[in-house]
């Protein structure tokens, strides 16, 4: 008899009930993670010194109260309640980010950048969890493709951050 220890990934089997209730517990992740998203993305637009900085995190804050509404859709469609869970390693998360940018000494632009770094990492986060999601989908039957509208979001806000930031720290131009 062959111990699981011994199994590689492709030699696992799941059943449609375990897959289904692994994608209903990152579907709840991603859901009230992004609830708290919503908080934060307030909180640290009040920290950010730049009016542009100011406006793409408010951007990202509408893309998550989009995609609360759509994933909202997503529990309908399936038939199933979201349910309040802990989403404690995103709090972490932003609570570092948010005392990194208070931290005492920072110039406004550092805080912005600092700001802007865990925003990057925020949205990684994102489109894992997305990622994530499509392929459980798509190996529970059911169709994946209601999932690109909020990963191809999340991707957009990944990079809008990855080039503000490097915006930030790019020497000017000489004219």
């Amino acid at each position: 008899m062959t111990s699981i220890s011994d199994l590689s990934p492709q030699e696992v089997k799941f059943e449609d009930a375990h897959l289904k209730k692994i994608f209903l517990e990152h579907l709840n992740s991603i859901y009230c993670g992004k609830q708290h998203l919503v908080v934060f993305f307030e909180e640290i637009k009040a920290l950010a010194s730049l009016q542009y900085l100011k406006n793409a995190i408010q951007d990202c804050c509408d893309d998550a109260l989009a995609q609360l509404q759509h994933i909202e859709g997503i529990f309908k469609s399936i038939n199933e309640d979201q349910s309040k869970i802990s989403v404690l390693g995103m709090k972490a998360m932003t609570l570092e980010a948010y005392i990194s940018a208070i931290k005492a000494g920072k110039t406004p632009m550092e805080r912005d950048v600092f700001i802007v770094f865990y925003l990057q990492i925020i949205e990684g986060i994102e489109v894992t969890y997305f990622k994530v999601l499509k392929n459980l989908a798509k190996a529970i039957g059911y169709s994946n493709t209601f999932l690109d509208k909020p990963f191809n979001q999340a991707m957009e806000d990944k990079l809008m951050f990855e080039t503000i930031y490097k915006e930030y720290i790019s020497e000017p131009s000489a004219e």
